[in-house]
């Protein structure tokens, strides 16, 4: 017997495309004891905590200054903006999003000079957040404008997002970034080293798998892709040209791709000719060749091999310690030399969690996964290695931790040396008794820490009179370290400190080129910066200050260790970052003028640079703003977005509602069910403000009727709830951990009416809902289709308190373990439900076994065994709608027991069979899965309509798209 039901989904609105990082909300994150105080102009409100208050300023009159700015505008339209600065947690980001319209901004900096630059981090936020702003606010016309009428502002954010594309908006920002500093990732080698890493390596994808990724190859992101392109359009084009270009595809004038139209309106090309078009133009050039840059390089030789040309490795000198990967992406992060024929080295690949690895004679060793991180960074001496781990508070979600890590090779134990700091890039001292980190705290003080080593207590802190921020610390011996210096304009320089006085002394000269990764080794101090508009290695001699070049490549070079007569370092390619090694000799150490590090040379030019904007930072006029309290209750009640909702057979229309700080969210509806014919309002409420969150919702059901005894019964219906819970954030160490319980309070009461009232009694009807949930989960590499390692626990008790007696208890539990090969997933399930054998209160929550239909018996079990296997990936896609990241199977088993209200009689319900999925992306952007299941039944049904022997086909679709 074959049949083939489909599993529906609704699908009337697309309301998913996107905010920026709407995911990186943190709903009631901050705990009740902050205090908030505000800066509230006509352009921005900006809510911060106190401590905060010359950061505040700093970003006030910085968003002054670029909302006044005409310079490649977006156009004229104005609408403030509220702005949380977020000072609790170590994360380096921002974000601005829709539903509601406010951003916030992450304070903690990034100590990765080549990736966001060195530029202050405040200003870096404000010029790439506040174009964000800028974008929404002059989006909103024509159908846009319509949808924000019709939906609120998520019918704005569906608009923007399905006319403007995501590259733009963030490509667009980086520009803005860039234009507005002196560097901006449009000025930074290993943004732009992106692309021409691609071309130099005979790479040339498709535009929709640039534009989607892929799970096999390195594709740059649309941050790279958008600002090649914006940056062209404005080089090409003008000032105005993306001005027009969005205002058109915003307003959706051509209904139908309306960025694509609007292009080819104002360039006269097809829209995948300029994207072509800009592309090429960036190809063409010295650096997109691997030629050179945009000044003549200065001939230096390697080993006598001339560096004019790319240089594979032969005659340069350097050699690839391990073979280059095609089938996934390998990482390998900073090597140290650990005796005459090893090292120790972080690998990260799109098939492995990042790891500490022992390369020993040729052989490599996985010594350990490493903790959850943030970044990459580890130092490695005399067989201990010491790293920054991640840890968030259990409760209060915008307040985390950088804890010291230190790990033993040769016994493979690992302690926490600090609880709840927030240490950063961490080394070790040449006897092993001292740390050095970098300190960064809530109000944005910077300072760097000794610390002992065998407890992480503080020993002494080194004052910080110039207001640097400190990067990548190592010790040069027991007296003296030498670290990246980011001054407060945005400067870089090596500089040494002498640990018992505080004394800097500068190493190399101060120019808005990055630098870091120093390492130490006989008297000189190796580094990457990029003095010639890449990055590349240098040395600087401790002795004399003489700095030397020493590796140059076409897309950076990074991680550098030298160790007696070679370096090893890692080099940036379309594979990944790949390990090498170069012998070093006299001839290898080209000496270098300071003079000639004080220019900024660059990949691609940047449009518009000859306004002059560059110094924009330094020319922004110091202004004071009045600043107030801000209570935290201002605007709970913050109504954003009204939009409807169907799931059969209920259709939904509500009005939501979110306040600035996340801390309340509302929900106004009315319901209509088309089976019974009735209407309801309700409300609901939830409040993330306290240490438990607090629920709160009540619905109105008019006019339901049943048939009694021949008579027709009508009622009024009135649920009420509330409920406290605890959501608990447990991650530390490898995995992450989440725990939540809680209890909600349900009361029916109803009403009756119509002309049989008198003949009914009132019921009343009240009971408890008790809930426990539990899961650990190591993190997912990017071919992962599961964790590696994960267990789910969750147990729901509900029983009758008054009136009538039932009950219902329901577990239900997962264990993820690796299978055969590291893309597989061996995963068992149970589950276990119990009611009441009197009266069924409570609907049926048990998932029967595959194949058959869902029973609700007093007790049923479940035990299921499933193995996940990829299959394809093929990295193919259709009209800019369709694109098919994988395409994945899985095989299982399912064995469901059924009991009796005595006990006494049971069934079983056995299944065995596949699915097939097929993981996919709409338009570029929203991720579905879509599935098909083949059941084979060993059992019959209780009904007879399925047979032993039958096999059972049905389409698996996303039951729900639209979030409620």
């Amino acid at each position: 017997m074959n049949k083939i039901p489909l599993i529906f989904f609704p699908l009337p609105f697309l309301l998913f495309l996107f905010s920026f990082s709407l995911n990186a909300q943190e709903f009631g994150g901050p705990p009740p004891s902050v205090r908030w105080k505000q800066i509230n102009t006509d352009t921005v409100r900006m809510i911060f905590q106190p401590g905060m208050e010359q950061q505040a300023q700093r970003a006030v009159a910085l968003i002054h200054a670029m909302a006044r700015d005409t310079t490649a505008s977006l156009g004229q339209q104005l609408k403030k903006i509220d702005i949380v600065l977020q000072n609790q947690t170590t994360q380096a980001n921002g974000y601005v999003s829709l539903g509601p319209f406010r951003s916030e901004f992450y304070m903690t900096p990034t100590l990765d000079n080549f990736d966001l630059g060195s530029i202050n981090w405040g200003d870096a936020l404000a010029t790439h957040e506040y174009r964000h702003v800028q974008q929404f606010n002059n989006f909103r016309n024509g159908g846009s404008k319509l949808l924000y009428y019709l939906f609120g502002e998520e019918g704005l954010l569906v608009a923007t997002g399905a006319a403007v594309p995501d590259w733009f908006y963030e490509g667009d920002a980086v520009y803005n970034e860039t234009r507005f500093s002196h560097q901006g990732r449009g000025r930074l080698p290993r943004f732009l080293n992106q692309y021409p890493a691609l071309w130099q390596a005979g790479k040339h994808y498709s535009w929709m798998k640039r534009r989607n990724g892929s799970l096999k190859d390195y594709v740059p992101d649309h941050y790279a892709l958008g600002y090649l392109l914006v940056n062209y359009g404005y080089t090409k084009y003008g000032n105005g040209f993306w001005q027009k270009v969005t205002h058109d595809a915003s307003a959706f004038k051509g209904l139908f791709y309306p960025m694509q139209k609007a292009i080819r309106r104002y360039t006269g090309l097809a829209y995948k000719d300029f994207t072509k078009a800009a592309l090429d133009s960036y190809r063409q050039t010295p650096a997109g060749k691997g030629t050179g840059l945009i000044a003549p390089p200065v001939n230096r030789t390697l080993n006598g091999a001339s560096q004019l040309k790319p240089n594979r490795g032969d005659a340069a000198g350097y050699q690839n310690l391990f073979s280059t990967h095609t089938r996934y992406v390998t990482n390998d992060y900073f090597p140290y030399h650990a005796g005459e024929d090893s090292l120790v080295f972080l690998r990260a690949s799109y098939r492995q969690l990042p790891a500490f690895y022992l390369l020993h004679k040729g052989k490599q060793k996985r010594l350990r996964i490493r903790d959850i991180a943030l970044d990459h960074q580890f130092s490695y001496r005399n067989g201990r290695i010491v790293y920054a781990a991640y840890r968030p508070d259990a409760r209060w979600a915008w307040r985390d931790y950088s804890v010291l890590k230190w790990y033993d090779i040769q016994t493979g134990q690992q302690k926490t040396l600090t609880k709840k700091s927030k240490y950063f890039t961490p080394d070790i001292s040449p006897a092993g008794d001292q740390l050095v980190a970098v300190l960064m705290d809530e109000k944005g003080k910077n300072a760097i820490h000794i610390l002992d080593a065998a407890n992480g207590s503080l020993l002494k802190e080194l004052p910080n009179t110039g207001n640097y921020v400190f990067t990548d610390p190592k010790f040069i011996d027991a007296q003296q370290i030498v670290s990246a210096v980011r001054l407060p304009d945005g400067r870089m320089a090596l500089a040494t400190m002498d640990i018992s006085s505080g004394e800097m002394d500068w190493l190399t000269p101060k120019t808005y080129n990055v630098l870091g990764y120093p390492q130490v080794d006989a008297g000189s101090v190796y580094f990457t910066a990029a003095y010639n508009g890449n990055d590349e290695l240098y040395a600087v001699s401790l002795a004399d200050k003489k700095i030397f070049h020493i590796a140059s490549d076409i897309q950076g070079n990074y991680f550098v260790n030298h160790w007696k007569d070679s370096v090893l370092y890692s080099r940036f390619t379309a594979e990944g970052y790949q390990l090498v090694k170069r012998a070093t000799g006299n001839n290898t150490f080209q000496e270098v003028d300071p003079l000639q590090l004080q220019g900024s040379e660059q990949h691609f030019p940047v449009a518009g640079q000859r306004d002059g904007l560059y110094n924009f930072l330094q020319t922004v006029p110091q202004q004071r703003f009045a600043s107030r309290r801000y209570p935290a209750t201002r605007g709970l009640f913050n109504f954003h977005s009204w939009r409807p909702y169907y799931e059969d057979p209920q259709f939904t229309f509500s009005l939501y509602g979110e306040n600035v700080l996340n801390t309340l969210q509302s929900e106004i509806y009315y319901l209509y069910n088309q089976n019974e014919k009735t209407s309801a309002v309700g409300i609901s409420e939830v409040f993330g403000g306290l240490f438990p969150y607090i629920t709160l919702g009540t619905q109105l059901t008019f006019q339901r009727q049943d048939s009694v005894n021949n008579q027709l019964r009508s009622w009024n219906q009135l649920d009420s709830r509330i409920g406290l819970s605890v959501p608990l954030n447990l991650t530390s160490g490898r995995t992450y951990k989440f725990l939540s319980f809680g209890t909600n309070y349900f009361l029916r009461n109803e009403m009756n009416t119509g002309p049989n009232k008198q003949s009914f009694t009132t019921n009343s009807f009240t009971y408890l809902h008790h809930f426990i949930s539990w899961s650990q989960q190591l993190p997912s590499a990017r071919q992962h289709i599961y964790p590696r390692f994960a267990n789910t626990l969750n147990l729901n008790h509900r029983y009758a308190i008054s009136q009538f007696r039932g009950f219902q208890f329901v577990a239900n539990g997962a264990l993820y373990l690796p299978g055969a090969l590291r893309t597989h997933n061996l995963i068992l399930n149970g589950a276990f439900q119990e009611r009441d054998t009197l009266r069924a209160l409570f609907s049926n929550r048990f998932a029967g076994a595959r194949g058959y239909t869902d029973y609700y018996f007093s007790r049923m079990w479940k035990f299921s065994v499933n193995y996940h296997f990829p299959l394809l990936i093929p990295d193919w896609g259709v009209g800019n709608i369709l694109y098919i990241q994988r395409v994945r199977a899985n095989v299982f088993y399912d064995r469901q027991r059924v009991f009796t209200d005595n006990k006494q009689l049971s069934a079983d319900f056995r299944s065995a069979g596949a699915e097939f999925y097929i993981d996919t992306k709409w338009w570029n952007q929203y991720e579905l899965t879509f599935g098909f299941r083949i059941s084979h039944l060993y059992d019959d049904d209780l009904r007879g309509v399925r047979r032993a022997g039958d096999n059972f086909f049905e389409f698996v679709l996303p039951v729900s798209i639209i979030p409620r």
